[in-house]
């Protein structure tokens, strides 16, 4: 409202349809008491249906423990008769349909654990049966976005994250709309479930679970099943990976088949198998994980570094994401060795990107020493022409400009670097006014003494923009030794971003262009300039 003019109530119905087709239920019913141009309630024809349901303090623990079923029935017959009366007035076909279960069980810390864990079971097939009705109401039949979200009971001490605390099951072959279906999230759930193999959703063509439970196997046969799925997310996701049909070869061996998508995230996820014995899960490091995505166009990972395989190789990747950082000594390989051969063996799956972004925790750990191994371990990036690194730079050492050169030599069209150096440590304040000394000999970076620098053909012809992002602890630190090498060996470069930390750092370096400027252009090489990097 302004100056008493009511603006809301002048857009079209279509835009005010829209926004209300993300609006709860609740919020969305009560627009027709805005005014009169609202009477007509727009919200039955927005095509979604946004439904919440909790129950609170389920239990107390004051000395005798009681269960107030009633009070818990009560509230599930009056969000099921509101849920069927949205659906039942809906004015067009539901398309879209938002379930999100809140329940403070267990919150507080008063509550014995004994108390909770022995009553769970109750309170979690009580959910199954109210979402259970909802998703079976007839106005469902040709839903076609299904998102269901839990409270995450793992922020509270009560319980783990398990799977076991899970609230629900989307079993697909029991879904009413499974035809229709194009748009599948869970979050906090057991995760999906498919029994019968010869269910198909044909036009499934997007799954996300993020925080879900999921055995490997029934991801799998859902996959199978949805042959026009072109993106599959899972994100903080417990793969039960054991696989019955090899339960007794005792091999850590997965496979993930995802023929027709375009799109793979698989975000912190863990990978977990039984152990013999009692009810106890052991989370293993499954370094033999085969994934078949041949139409692959996306992938991001986060997590441990892991011996994932692409068979066959993905021809067409256009982005790639691999966060290795934060997670120790990347699995806890048993030498250096064998984080370095693994992570160029996994990286060679990348080899057809022409965007990547890579994470580790130090620099150091990648770079591969020897000339011999080289020629074994690194593959060439044929097509990659954006290429952003980021590690920490170890104050002591040069092992960092290694891994650089080892990526700049097997880089041959890269167009645009971008390298982000992270200290060990907080800088001392005494350091905080460090002038760059750009004096420094070539010979100290070794990078241009490791091999020639005509062996770098990025250098030579592709090689435009470069990013450098690093903390000025030292005059002579690698980032400032990385602007002179750029500076006076990558013959195509045009433009160069620069983060020293130092507020007024470009300002410093401009003195210092127009004499390298007028070295390149003698040698017939591009003038470039210095701007400031925008984190």
């Amino acid at each position: 409202m302004a100056g008493g003019q009511d603006r809301l109530s002048e857009l079209p119905n279509d835009l005010l349809r829209r926004v209300l087709h993300f609006a709860p239920l609740k919020e969305a019913a009560s627009t027709t008491a805005l005014s009169r141009r609202w009477r007509a309630p727009l919200w039955l024809s927005s095509g979604a249906v946004n439904l919440e349901t909790g129950v609170h303090n389920y239990y107390y623990y004051d000395g005798d423990r009681h269960d107030d079923s009633a009070r818990f029935f009560c509230t599930r017959d009056a969000f099921v008769s509101a849920a069927a009366g949205a659906l039942d007035a809906a004015a067009v076909p539901i398309s879209t349909l938002t379930l999100r279960l809140d329940s403070d069980l267990n919150e507080s810390a008063d509550v014995p654990v004994w108390s909770c864990r022995r009553d769970k079971d109750k309170v979690v097939s009580r959910y199954t049966g109210l979402v259970g009705v909802v998703l079976s109401h007839r106005a469902t039949r040709r839903v076609e976005e299904l998102r269901l979200v839990a409270r995450d009971w793992s922020e509270h001490h009560i319980f783990s994250n398990t799977g076991s605390e899970r609230l629900y099951t989307v079993t697909l072959h029991s879904l009413p709309f499974k035809t229709t279906l194009r748009v599948l999230e869970l979050a906090n759930c057991k995760g999906l479930l498919l029994c019968r193999r010869e269910a198909a959703a044909p036009r499934l063509s997007s799954i996300r679970l993020s925080h879900c439970d999921q055995d490997l196997c029934s991801l799998q046969r859902i996959i199978d099943a949805a042959p026009a799925l072109l993106a599959v997310r899972l994100e903080s996701v417990n793969i039960d990976a054991i696989d019955q049909d090899e339960a007794k070869e005792a091999t850590a061996r997965r496979r993930l088949r995802c023929p027709a998508a375009t799109m793979l995230v698989l975000n912190s996820c863990t990978w977990m198998i039984d152990k013999p014995g009692y009810y106890y899960k052991k989370t293993i490091d499954v370094d033999d994980v085969d994934i078949v995505a041949p139409r692959l166009g996306s992938f991001m990972y986060k997590g441990p570094l892991r011996s994932l395989s692409f068979s066959p190789r993905p021809p067409e990747l256009e982005q790639v994401d691999l966060d290795l950082s934060g997670h120790g000594n990347y699995g806890n390989k048993d030498t250096d060795n064998d984080i370095v051969v693994t992570f160029w063996q996994f990286a060679r799956s990348f080899t057809s990107a022409k965007e990547m972004r890579l994470r580790v925790n130090h620099l150091e750990d990648i770079a591969v020493l020897n000339e011999a191994r080289r020629v074994e371990l690194l593959p060439t990036f044929r097509r990659l022409h954006r290429l952003e690194v980021q590690g920490v730079n170890l104050t002591k050492g040069k092992t960092p400009a290694v891994t650089i050169l080892n990526l700049l030599r097997y880089c041959p069209v890269l167009s645009a670097l971008r390298i982000n150096l992270t200290p060990e440590h907080h800088h001392d304040a005494s350091n905080k006014n460090v002038e760059p000394d750009i004096r420094i000999p070539q010979k100290e970076i070794q990078i241009a003494a490791l091999a020639p620098c005509h062996l770098f053909q990025c250098l030579q012809s592709s090689l435009r923009r470069v990013g450098l992002q690093f903390q000025l602890e030292k005059s002579n630190c690698l980032g400032v030794k990385l602007i002179k090498f750029f500076a006076e060996n990558a013959m195509a470069l045009e433009e160069m971003y620069i983060d020293g930390g130092e507020e007024k750092f470009c300002e410093q370096m401009n003195p210092k262009i127009d004499k390298w400027n007028s070295k390149r252009r003698k040698s017939g090489a591009t003038s470039f300039v210095i701007l400031p990097l925008k984190r």
